[in-house]
């Protein structure tokens, strides 16, 4: 088992999550030229979109097909096993070249799913630097220079803006948005990152947690922390902005677990009530946490 890929895709497997980075199929078949359009499509959308390394898994059910809190692995966990992975490999490296130029570059992995021992089909997608990746054939729906992006979890047919800005170099920075507070963070909001503050969200986590007053603070916070999903790697290697829960106490508790993890603190993202309508809230500021805390052992160090 690979298990540096199975980290990177467990959380949307087990949650049965996409994101623009990422997308969940049943299956795939490449026995048709319409068939091989559509999987080029899937994966130059991933490789348009801003991020990092995307992922298209296969063999598995999202959470709308198959909820999580309803069913049990074996039920998602349906299993992709080609006779001969290489094979395949070759097909999906040759469709690419057929139909996009430049072709994105990929790997196709099988990673067995430890609970059911079903195989589940992993094509990794490269972060490209030969953006964007424009159609050179037509299909059923597609047209000669075409390009397709994610938005969400969507496919969409690239505005001529976004085809500009994909051209565009240096890019703006990608981060994983983790939102523990009770508001969602809305479209609005990630759009005054980008404006403001010149950041692309990678992936947005929602995860509004809740602290129990009475009970231990730090297995809630483990709790909370594994729940977010995030291979040790990312925690890591990714940069990362919070949103932090409202209750202080819970919020100092997740800092103090995350630096942990990742050896230094992470950004916070400040959402603040806008002082000129108060049903509308609106990004503030992007707080350097790590900055502060060098800060004071400059001031520390000046003192000493």
């Amino acid at each position: 088992m690979n298990e540096a890929i199975w980290r990177r895709i467990k959380r949307y497997v087990d949650l049965g999550r996409e994101a623009p980075k990422v997308e969940l199929k049943q299956t795939l078949d490449l026995s048709t030229r319409e068939k091989q359009a559509e999987f080029v499509k899937d994966v130059t959308a991933i490789a348009n979109t801003p991020g990092g390394t995307g992922y298209v898994i296969i063999g598995v059910l999202d959470n709308t097909k198959c909820p999580r809190d309803r069913f049990l692995p074996e039920n998602y966990v349906v299993g992709f096993s080609p006779s001969d992975p290489d094979e395949l490999e070759r097909q999906m490296i040759v469709a690419l070249s057929n139909y996009c130029d430049p072709a994105p570059e990929i790997a196709f992995t099988q990673v067995l799913h430890p609970q059911t021992g079903r195989n589940i089909g992993v094509v990794t997608i490269a972060r490209s630097a030969g953006r964007p990746h424009k159609f050179i054939r037509g299909s059923t729906g597609i047209e000669r220079q075409d390009v397709f992006i994610r938005r969400g979890t969507a496919t969409f047919k690239a505005s001529p803006q976004e085809i500009i800005e994909m051209a565009q170099a240096p890019a703006f920075p990608e981060v994983i948005a983790i939102n523990f507070s009770s508001h969602p963070l809305t479209s609005f909001q990630q759009e005054q990152l980008r404006e403001r503050f010149h950041v692309h969200i990678e992936e947005l986590i929602e995860l509004p947690v809740h602290f129990l007053a009475q009970e231990d603070l730090k297995p809630q916070a483990k709790k909370w922390i594994e729940e977010v999903g995030l291979a040790l790697e990312e925690w890591s290697e990714k940069n990362i902005v919070l949103i932090l829960p409202g209750l202080a106490p819970g919020a100092a508790t997740i800092l103090a677990a995350i630096h942990g993890l990742r050896g230094g603190f992470p950004k916070i993202l400040w959402v603040y009530q806008a002082p000129n309508d108060r049903t509308q809230y609106e990004v503030a500021q992007v707080v350097d946490l790590q900055a502060l805390r060098d800060m004071g052992r400059e001031i520390r160090s000046s003192v000493l």
